[in-house]
């Protein structure tokens, strides 16, 4: 409509007026001049922007200064400027197709090129911090922790790793185990340890610390050998590390020492972590910098678009909770994240009362109905990918504000393949591994104190004792309700990314920021799903071949991207870290899917194993409600 109302502002050429030569000579322009706006309306509809659509506007604009060359300006004069504007829209329509927030994603080669990150500030709220000190801790943890992984036994590292990371681990040996799987590594080479970035979380300071390596990683199955993989693998890893700010500092890492009385540590601290002597736990950053989070090269720059830390949410938080100046962001994610790992193993396990402890009645009977219901499977290669706090709201009681609840919003990212192993024999649920949202509401009583005792480390946290996995809710020794929001953080929510959009527009008072689970995949466009299904296929047998990767390469650059700016998001390609995307909303899972099915014909032929993933997201877009 805008070119419409320009063209009639144009001087009136009857048909027996005579057509001026400069018309004639300009009888090509119309196609020159589609090409153009054509070739700007695909860069805006598979652009950053994320959609297929839209780009009217824009398209009017560059219509309507094309037709303003032509016909105001003198000749030759608008033919030098129509080619300058058409070269102009061409390489916009390029640079606006290249972008892409998985442009953002680190490679490999960069990271060896970047400095640490340690700002004016960190270092004045710790004096005597060294870098060096911390990146040699780190190339202590670093290999101590594969060799613990590969035993399946994290008794030696267990003083400097938090609950949340440690449950992470034991949850993927308990699966292992039923797989009959064993993960063996060897050849390590540590390329370079960084420190990329440094965060506030209150009185606790975060290293995010980031990590060149190349390994050797075998993955056999005595059970199952289907589920084999093996390979050379050169990965970029970010680990989170965790203490409590300006502290002098206490060292675990050199010796196996109680940091509060010097007592020497048994060889197996478990689950609590705590000093038989002094009974002082040493995995919560008071003392030293502890490990918190592994988070892979994708996951790491999503989480650069998540809420701030010390922003606006966090702020009230602090301030509704009062004197509780010990919360901790990564804390109580370490804390969540640990409590969703036991749900999801007694789901495998079929063992409801392995959650009981620390869910809520409610909560507990849904949960153990499902378990009943559900068709056993057993997850293959479970991660967490990450773990965010997200919102918060408090639910006034009925008598008076101290009858009320405080609700924390955790939002998860998993990774895993479900597989089916009844009667010996291996049956793939998922084709490969599929990544999910999900969201947990952990609820206290508004005024709450800090708990004497770990209750997702089966410590009561009203007295401190010891408690084990059963259906008995009171604790033995004080006789305490454990699953009570009056003491500790009780899960009484878990939701999928369409119930918890259903439970926040009803909620009321509102809750504080309203994020939506899209939200926390800011780097994904629509294309961007694609691309990332397209090279996980790829990968789907196990390996990835060289003429695999050219085609990958070949497919992004019809789809329009910068191959220079997708060297990380191909070195996780090489190195089989990427897991099935798809959106959260039917429409645009649909567009997804349908890139997908262009892509895998592109060189004319369907492999069974790419069909049956087609197939399998067709199922799943098909059970979208919205």
């Amino acid at each position: 409509m805008i070119a419409a109302a320009k063209l009639a502002t144009l001087p009136n050429m009857s048909a027996s007026a005579p057509v001026p030569a400069i018309t004639t000579r300009l009888r090509w322009l119309p196609g020159l001049l589609l090409a153009a706006c054509s070739g700007y309306a695909r860069a805006v509809a598979g652009g950053a922007g994320g959609g297929f659509d839209g780009g009217g506007d824009g398209i009017g604009f560059v219509i309507e200064l094309l037709l303003w060359i032509i016909f105001e300006l003198p000749f030759p004069l608008n033919l030098a400027a129509l080619a300058i504007a058409v070269a102009f829209v061409w390489i916009g329509a390029r640079k606006t197709r290249a972008v892409s927030g998985l442009n953002r994603i680190q490679s490999i080669a960069q990271a060896a090129a970047k400095p640490d990150a340690i700002p004016a500030a960190f270092l004045k709220r710790n004096p005597g911090f060294d870098p060096a000190t911390l990146i040699g801790k780190v190339e202590i943890a670093f290999p101590a922790i594969q060799q613990a992984w590969m035993k399946q036994d994290m008794a030696p590292v267990r003083r400097w790793i938090s609950d949340g990371v440690w449950q992470r681990f034991n949850t993927q040996f308990a699966m292992m185990r039923l797989l009959g799987q064993k993960n063996v590594v060897s050849k390590l080479e540590i390329r370079k340890i960084f420190i990329d970035a440094v965060e506030e979380d209150g009185d606790f300071d975060i290293v995010q610390v980031g990590i060149h390596y190349k390994v050797n990683d075998d993955f056999v199955s005595d059970k199952f050998p289907g589920l084999d993989q093996s390979g050379l693998l050169e990965m970029l890893e970010y680990w989170s590390f965790v203490r409590k700010a300006g502290i002098a500092g206490k060292d675990l890492y050199h010796g196996n020492h109680c940091p509060g009385c010097g007592a020497g540590l048994p060889a197996d601290m478990g689950e609590v972590a705590r000093c038989p002597s002094c009974h002082t736990v040493s995995t919560l950053g008071d003392y030293d910098w502890v490990l918190s989070e592994i988070t892979q090269a994708d996951d790491y720059a999503n989480q650069n678009d998540k809420l701030d830390k010390s922003g606006r949410l966090i702020q009230r938080i602090r301030t509704a909770l009062g004197e509780d100046a010990d919360f901790s962001v990564q804390l109580i994610e370490d804390k969540a994240s640990n409590a969703y790992l036991q749900i999801l193993a007694a789901q495998v396990t079929q063992r409801p009362e392995a959650m009981r402890r620390f869910v809520g009645d409610a909560l507990f009977d849904r949960l153990a109905r499902k378990i009943a219901a559900q068709q056993p499977c057993v997850f293959n290669r479970l991660y967490l990918n990450n773990v965010t706090l997200i919102d918060f709201f408090r639910n006034e009681g009925r008598d008076s504000r101290a009858d009320g609840k405080d609700n924390l919003v955790i939002a998860f990212k998993r990774t895993a393949q479900r597989v089916d192993i009844a009667e010996n024999t291996l049956a793939l649920i998922d084709q490969g591994p599929y990544a999910t949202n999900e969201i947990m509401i952990l609820s206290r009583d508004v005024g709450a104190g800090v708990p004497k005792g770990a209750l997702y480390a089966h410590a009561c946290p009203a007295c401190g004792a010891p408690v084990g996995d059963t259906l008995d809710l009171k604790c033995g020794y004080c006789g305490a309700v454990l699953n009570s929001t009056r003491h500790e953080w009780i899960v009484t929510a878990l939701l999928t990314a369409e119930e918890y959009r259903k439970l926040a527009e009803a909620q009321k008072p509102a809750m504080t920021t309203r994020v939506a689970v899209k939200q926390l995949d800011p780097l994904f466009a629509p294309r961007d799903y694609a691309l990332n299904n397209v090279m996980m296929l790829i990968g789907i047998d196990g390996q990835v071949t060289p003429d695999e990767i050219a085609f990958a390469q070949k497919l992004a650059r019809r789809m329009g991207y910068d191959l220079k700016k997708l060297a990380g998001m191909f070195d996780l390609a090489r190195s089989r870290k990427l897991a099935l995307r798809l959106p959260g909303d039917r429409k645009t899972a649909g567009k997804v899917l349908k890139l997908m099915e262009k892509a895998a014909l592109a060189d004319h032929k369907i492999t069974t194993a790419e069909q049956a993933l087609l197939d399998e997201v067709r199922e799943r877009v098909g059970a979208m409600t919205s």
